[in-house]
């Protein structure tokens, strides 16, 4: 289960404040992140600057939100090192943006973990509900079908003042429309390497079924578009990358590319996968082999 906290807190801090205090910490120590609970609780209590930046955002309608590389939900608030802030909105199942989109571009009713820790607190509203997971990373293998044994441990919401430290590769959840319209403010852990090596899933319930990858790279369709198009050259890189890229995925699509490029000499190919120490590979390769 995340961490929650529900300490009252009479503090008030400007956003410029919360971003120069979570700038100062380690934001890939767990508890360094958790230990700002306080601090975005006293964000949470500035009842103003929030209705202020989306009215300066109105007036430059033309350009809204160019550098939020998020969906319309999220409304980017600025960053540090390692680390940026976001308001997240939830509309209610009734709210004229939930009818005309349906749930899917809010994320509700589609079950995931995350590659990242972040701290959250509720800022407006009764909050929006989730359905809590848990699972063991380290026994999943990581390839689509494959089923987790996941652990149910709750529902909460996340109302005005709430924090909640969500953990990396750990919480799964299932989030629902709150009754009421609700925003929440959001500091995320943003490590590159760790969001491109570190596989997210997106899964089905109550099955816990992989039914996709999160991962924010593109190793694998640029591997997939080599196994289309690629030429020698391609063929000697990802020769490279199936025996030196640091990601599991990434040598597990360049195997499947040259798999694909190769076709007499795919059995060989998978073969070699099996040596591969990393169990998302070498289990995919048993899966490959299995099939030719």
């Amino acid at each position: 289960m995340p961490i929650f906290q529900d300490e009252k807190c009479d503090k008030v801090l400007s956003l410029e404040e919360a971003l120069d205090y979570f700038s100062a910490i380690d934001i890939s120590n767990r508890d360094a992140l958790l230990g700002g609970a306080p601090t975005l609780r006293a964000l949470s209590n500035n009842r103003t600057f929030l209705a202020r930046l989306i009215a300066e955002e109105l007036k430059e309608a033309d350009s809204l939100q160019k550098k939020n590389q998020y969906s319309a939900q999220v409304f980017a608030l600025g960053g540090g090192r390692n680390f940026f802030m976001r308001a997240n909105f939830w509309p209610a199942a009734h709210d004229s943006m939930y009818q005309a989109s349906g749930p899917r571009p809010f994320f509700y009713d589609l079950p995931h973990d995350h590659n990242f820790d972040f701290l959250t607190v509720g800022y407006y509203g009764p909050g929006y509900l989730s359905d809590f997971y848990e699972y063991e990373y380290n026994d999943v293998v990581g390839y689509l079908g494959e089923i987790i044994k996941l652990r149910y441990v709750g529902r909460e919401a996340l109302p005005q003042g709430r924090t909640m430290l969500y953990r990396t590769s750990v919480d799964i959840h299932n989030q629902l429309p709150p009754e009421s319209f609700s925003v929440s403010i959001n500091v995320v852990a943003d490590f590159s390497d760790q969001l491109a090596s570190i596989n997210q899933y997106m899964l089905d319930l109550p099955s816990g079924m992989i039914t996709s990858l999160g991962n924010r790279t593109s190793l694998p369709l640029l591997c997939q578009a080599a196994a289309e198009i690629g030429d020698e050259e391609c063929m000697d890189v990802l020769d490279y990358i199936r025996v030196s890229h640091p990601s599991p995925r990434g040598r597990v699509a360049a195997y499947a590319a040259l798999a694909r490029l190769r076709e007499n000499e795919a059995q060989q190919i998978w073969t070699d996968a099996l040596a591969d120490p990393d169990r998302h590979v070498s289990v995919q390769a048993e899966l490959r082999l299995a099939h030719l």
